[in-house]
């Protein structure tokens, strides 16, 4: 919602929003020049034009109440990011995980090659030091999150998809139904546009009808993909690689290094030169600018050292974004890997708890919290413990231990962890938070 607030007044709108509380967020919002009231209240409202509420404000909020009384036009934020996306040439990036980090790394290439896009991200590019950017360019990039099948509104002229796993099975019931989703997303693609598939695991089902006047183009690891990757190397939390580009039978390879590490940035900087190559960016430069890109905030951001420990800080939540984390961790670590799991939202564990066998094997500690509710109601039954439980039968022998407050976490680590150590912190919650008690003295 920040983003898209930034986005509208850099249109010339008169933007204003609220919150329930202070954050990072408001505070940009408010060196934006953007008035932010904390606290919902139908004065909030006032005489605006219009009124969009994201998909955690129910519709009962005495603001929507107020905008229908008032008959003020009244969108989600799904509405304005389709809007926006239409209004030029709409770059959305979908996929179970990845999404922000490929988002970024477009972005990044963009403006590194003067394009001057409009940027609306999921998290904080540490280069744009925001989760939004205002551009004159012809470009919009965003990201388009599958969570509640509001993606399928967007009709972008470049469509791409990282990955399709189980996940907001709450709202789609089944995978099936939430692969049919993405074919969808994939359908909805403008005519003349662009389709950007993860060749190595996104498979269109035999009976996809192809798409009139749509470039399909694959990246990954495997050779068979139009843009893939060789001498994949990681060294001192970098990446290195060669880039093969298929070009009418012909190969051009070009070296890339990025300044983040692990398999899974890898597959992200893929996605994000296949996009350039695939709309006719010089590639070369691109990958040149790429180079330049040092994350996206906790996204295995290293936020500090404590007792010659490593404080790390992540996203990951979804049983393959731990996996992957912990692998890039394993690569760089020096003695353990302690890792602190917060299972964010209670439909999320009770579906997916018996996924997370083998996720956490590369840990020498693992510390799991209490569930982050997300703004869900507790499901009976459903808590860390589960988790824990699961581990076991699954045959987890690694020290494991459960503590469901993240104060007494953060008491524990400052007691057991040594020098050394990379101590990882994960969860999409408020789990973060943790890295800042560890770095307070």
């Amino acid at each position: 919602m920040s983003a898209i607030a930034v986005v509208l007044k850099g249109l010339g709108f008169e933007v204003s929003g609220s919150d329930i509380k202070e954050s990072r967020y408001t505070n940009v919002l408010k060196n934006e020049n953007i008035k932010v009231y904390i606290g919902h209240s139908r004065e909030n409202v006032k005489d605006a034009d219009a009124v969009v509420y994201s998909t955690a404000i129910p519709q009962d909020n005495v603001e929507i109440v107020a905008s229908k009384e008032k008959n003020i036009a009244i969108y989600s934020r799904s509405d304005i990011l389709a809007w926006l996306l239409s209004s030029k040439i709409g770059i959305a990036v979908a996929g179970t995980h990845g999404k922000t980090t490929t988002t970024s790394m477009i972005s990044l290439i963009m403006r590194g090659l003067n394009l001057d896009p409009t940027i609306i991200i999921g998290g904080e590019l540490n280069e744009l030091g925001s989760n939004a950017r205002f551009g004159k360019g012809d470009y919009v990039i965003a990201e388009a999150c599958e969570s509640d099948g509001s993606f399928l509104q967007y009709k972008p002229f470049v469509s791409v998809v990282n990955n399709i796993e189980e996940d907001h099975l709450d709202y789609y019931k089944s995978y099936e139904n939430l692969k049919q989703s993405f074919i969808e997303f994939i359908k909805n693609t403008k005519p003349g546009g662009l389709v950007v598939l993860n060749g190595d695991e996104v498979k269109l089902p035999p009976d996809f009808v192809k798409l009139s006047n749509v470039r399909i183009l694959r990246y990954g690891l495997d050779p068979k993909n139009d843009v893939c990757a060789e001498n994949v190397k990681f060294s001192n939390f970098t990446s290195s690689y060669t880039l093969i580009v298929k070009e009418n039978k012909k190969f051009k390879k070009i070296k890339v290094k990025l300044n983040v590490p692990g398999t899974h940035n890898v597959k992200n900087s893929l996605a994000a030169l296949a996009v350039c190559y695939g709309i006719g960016l010089d590639v070369s430069e691109a990958a040149r600018v790429l180079g330049l890109f040092t994350g996206v905030k906790r996204r295995f951001e290293k936020r500090g050292e404590r007792n010659g420990a490593m404080i790390f800080d992540d996203y990951a939540h979804h049983p393959s974004e731990v996996k992957v984390t912990l692998q890039a961790a394993f690569t760089e670590k020096k003695e353990r890997v302690v890792s602190v799991f917060q299972p964010h939202r209670y439909t999320r564990l009770k579906n997916l708890h018996n996924k997370f066998g083998g996720c956490f094997d590369l840990s020498d500690i693992l510390i799991i919290t209490d569930v982050y509710g997300s703004g869900e109601q507790p499901i009976p039954g459903v808590t860390g413990k589960l988790l824990l439980d699961s581990l076991i039968a699954e045959g987890y022998r690694k020290k494991i231990v459960y503590i469901p407050k993240l104060q007494d976490v953060s008491e524990y680590l400052q007691q057991n962890m040594r020098k050394n150590d990379m101590v990882l912190v994960m969860g999409a919650g408020d789990v973060t938070r943790i890295t800042e008690e560890l770095l307070k003295t």
